[in-house]
């Protein structure tokens, strides 16, 4: 396959992205954090495994025990406590907020495998981290009298972020030994697990499972998680296959500009300082990601 089509299919996972989050805000003015993560996750994992049966793809049985713990402890941190933390800072700031703060993805996964699994670590990251970080400000920095941001929405978005960036950097070893779409599985279902769990111990699970009730809510919620967890990670997966890592990951992180305008057009107000502060922030990522 042509190396454009890997090019597509990452900024198709961008698009993706971007209109899940936009959905995503939505659903949030009406349910809670825990109760949409405990939702997207299972229909995405319903999904991923009627996927496998199609494709006959099977779970790995002769996976080392250490390999399936890293796994499903990938998932808890990544799709239980990772994803509700970004849709609980989704619930108090804008959408156009929230997708910039994925910038700061590229630059933990970078430290990160350099401090856990030992890579080099490329001086490019002294340049591309305080871009990132300097666009996050620039975001979220408010003149006296202007639209207040909520820094505590800003904070757990990126604190979500910065552990999805955790789980993914503890499943690397696994992940390279392992089928992609199986291996995604797995996650999903050991974070849907262990978030039912909690939501049992906490006895909040009445309220965690309110979603699952047909209701109006589901008009933005089902496209939102057939978008942004199942769709998006095809895409992003043959982007990884069919183009470089590299180029693939800055046009994933295109997804930042494609919430811009999208929510201009869905009649969000986006001040110039967010488009710069996006701007920034990618810049950072290309810096980054650069070869």
């Amino acid at each position: 396959m042509p190396t454009w089509a890997g090019d597509a299919m990452a900024l198709g996972c961008a698009l993706a992205w971007a209109g899940a989050v936009l959905m995503f805000r939505r659903v949030g003015d009406h349910v809670g954090a825990s109760a949409l993560n405990l939702f997207k996750n299972v229909v995405a994992s319903v999904l991923l495994l009627a996927t496998m049966l199609a494709t006959g793809v099977r779970f790995d049985t002769s996976r080392s025990p250490r390999d399936w713990l890293f796994l499903a402890g990938s998932g808890v941190l990544g799709l239980a406590v990772a994803d509700t933390l970004f849709l609980a800072g989704l619930r108090r700031i804008d959408a156009s907020i929230a997708a910039v703060t994925d910038c700061a993805y590229s630059p933990t996964v970078l430290l990160l495998s350099a401090l856990w699994l030992g890579e080099t670590l490329s001086g490019r990251l002294l340049v591309g981290a305080p871009l990132v970080v300097l666009g996050l400000f620039i975001v979220s920095w408010q003149r006296p009298g202007g639209v207040r941001i909520d820094r505590g929405g800003v904070a757990l978005a990126v604190a979500g972020v910065v552990t999805t960036a955790f789980g993914v950097v503890l499943a690397k070893p696994a992940l390279d030994r392992s089928v992609l779409v199986e291996a995604t599985a797995v996650r999903l279902l050991a974070g849907s697990i262990a978030l039912f769990a909690f939501q049992l111990v906490t006895g909040t699970v009445r309220a965690g499972t309110a979603l699952f009730r047909p209701q109006r809510a589901w008009r933005a919620a089902v496209p939102a998680t057939v978008l942004g967890t199942y769709v998006a990670m095809i895409l992003w997966l043959g982007g990884m296959k069919y183009g470089t890592a590299s180029r693939s990951a800055l046009l994933n992180q295109m997804g930042a500009i494609f919430v811009l305008i999208l929510s201009r057009f869905a009649g969000e107000i986006v001040p110039l300082r967010r488009w710069i502060g996006a701007l920034v922030a990618v810049a950072g990522v290309a810096v980054l990601v650069a070869r």
